[in-house]
This record gives structure tokens, C-alpha cells and sequence, in this order.
């Protein structure tokens, strides 16, 4: 567990470098048994089938995480999926994004019909990789980030699960 939440906790480093990142963030770096009881929340509901995680790792070290979170469990709501993925800094652009999102997507598959996500609207590299994976843009929210005193505007988009799904893309 130690591994995932420091790899959670690179990105405040990387945030200090890009005021950019396309990564929501607490405003301060949260205190590691916050991310202790964060990460058991994640393997209770994974436990429940009300998520799935998938991570990747390079030499016994974690460097992305990929997860799907039921939106809202035992409501009307119950058959969509929210979807998070965050990289580390220096493994970007190796493709393992989206290798960690065809596999939580397969994983997906039988716990949820639709998968929705949130991208930062300056964070083009992303928004390629999701439409390349089957997401499909269906608004824009402005202004929905609020980051010291600068406004970012998100990108809405979703994945609808078919009989052709295809993960080997």
C-alpha cells in the first residue's frame, strides 16, 4: 500500500512543476493514514463489486492506477461507472494508460453498462486516448476546476458497454 500512496502523493510534487496537471487534487496533500483509510475504502467496495482497481507496475514499483467507482450503489444510478486513472510524470506517453483503462474497462464489463469521466479541457493527450478507447464527449462543464485563482473547464465524456466491446485496441 505504501507504493500506491506514494505514487498518489508524486503528483502534489508534479503539481508545484505544472500548475496544469490535469489531475484534481486536495488542496494540500492529505496525511498518509487519510490515504490508508482511502485505500481500504477501495478494496472494500472492489470486495462489493462496486469498483475495480488496476495498477500498473515496473520493477515491483507502482507507477499508474486505474479505477472505476459504482456512482452511486443501490440506486437508479448503480449501472454507471465513474472512471480515474493518473500516471507517474516520467511514464507517460509509454501507453500504459491505456492499457490500464482496456483492462479496467474488461474488468467493467459485467459490473457496469456505462462508464462516464471528467478531463481537464487544456489536456489533449488524454481526451485522444479516451476517444481512441471507445469515450464519447457529451458536454463541457466551464469553469469546474478551481485552482488557487485560475479556472479550468472539464471535458464529459462516457463509454457505453456493447456485445462488440472490443479491449485489444
Amino acid at each position: 500500500m505504501n507504493d500506491l500512496i506514494d505514487n498518489y502523493l508524486s503528483y502534489y510534487e508534479e503539481l508545484k512543476e505544472n500548475p496544469d496537471l490535469g489531475l484534481v487534487l486536495y488542496k494540500s496533500p492529505p496525511k498518509y493514514i487519510d490515504e490508508v483509510s482511502w485505500f481500504s475504502n477501495l478494496y472494500s467496495e472492489v470486495l462489493k463489486k462496486d469498483a475495480i482497481a488496476v495498477v500498473a507496475e515496473e520493477n515491483g514499483k507502482v507507477v499508474g492506477m486505474c479505477d472505476i467507482h459504482r456512482l452511486r450503489p443501490n440506486s437508479e444510478l448503480s449501472h454507471i461507472g465513474n472512471l480515474g486513472i493518473a500516471i507517474r510524470k516520467e511514464y507517460r506517453g509509454k501507453g500504459i494508460g491505456k492499457k490500464l483503462i482496456l483492462k479496467a474497462l474488461e474488468e467493467g464489463k459485467n459490473l457496469f453498462e456505462i462508464i462516464q469521466l471528467e478531463v481537464f479541457s487544456n489536456n489533449k493527450i488524454a481526451i485522444s486516448l479516451y476517444e481512441k478507447v471507445g469515450f464519447i464527449t457529451y458536454g463541457i462543464f466551464p469553469n469546474r476546476i478551481k485552482r488557487k485563482d485560475k479556472y479550468y473547464d472539464v471535458i464529459l465524456m462516457y463509454y457505453k458497454y456493447t456485445e462488440n466491446s472490443n479491449f485489444n485496441k
